[in-house]
C-alpha cells in the first residue's frame, strides 16, 4: 500500500523539531489518523510529553529538507529553524508555513509494536 511522505512536528525541549514518516493513515471514517514512529525517535519525545503533533504535507519543492529530516535527528542537529515554524490558538505543536496543508493532531491512544509506537490521533 502506497502512503504519503508527511513531515510530523512536535516542541522538543522549548524547540520546533520534524521527522519524516511514510507510516502513516486513515484509522477509520471519523476524522482520525495514525503515524507510526520508531520509539527512540527525538520527535517521539516531545509528542509523549505533550499529547499532540502536527501532520505537515510537503510539495515537491521540500524534497530535499523532507529527506534531510528523515535521515538526520533532532537529538544531534538543530532543525527548527529548517521550517518556518507557526502554531494555533493552542500552540500545542509546530506546523510548516511552507507545506500546503498542515493538521494539529491530539492524541487519542499510543500502540506499542516491537519498537515503535503508533499514535492515533484526531
Amino acid at each position: 500500500m502506497l502512503f504519503p511522505t508527511i513531515l510530523v512536528g512536535a516542541d522538543v525541549n522549548g524547540k520546533p523539531n520534524y521527522c519524516t514518516v511514510g507510516a502513516c493513515g486513515v484509522v477509520n471514517l471519523e476524522p482520525m489518523l495514525y503515524v507510526s514512529l520508531k520509539e527512540t525517535h527525538y520527535t517521539t519525545t516531545g509528542i509523549k510529553e505533550s499529547g499532540f503533533f502536527s501532520v505537515n504535507l510537503p510539495s515537491p519543492d521540500l524534497a530535499e529538507k523532507t529527506d534531510f529530516c528523515g535521515v538526520v535527528s533532532g537529538k544531534t542537529t538543530d532543525k527548527s529553524e529548517l521550517f518556518t515554524p507557526f502554531y494555533d490558538e493552542s500552540g500545542k505543536a509546530p506546523m510548516i508555513r511552507e507545506c500546503p496543508i498542515n493538521m494539529l493532531c491530539k492524541v487519542t491512544q499510543r500502540l506499542l509494536y516491537q519498537t515503535s509506537l503508533c499514535f492515533w490521533a484526531k
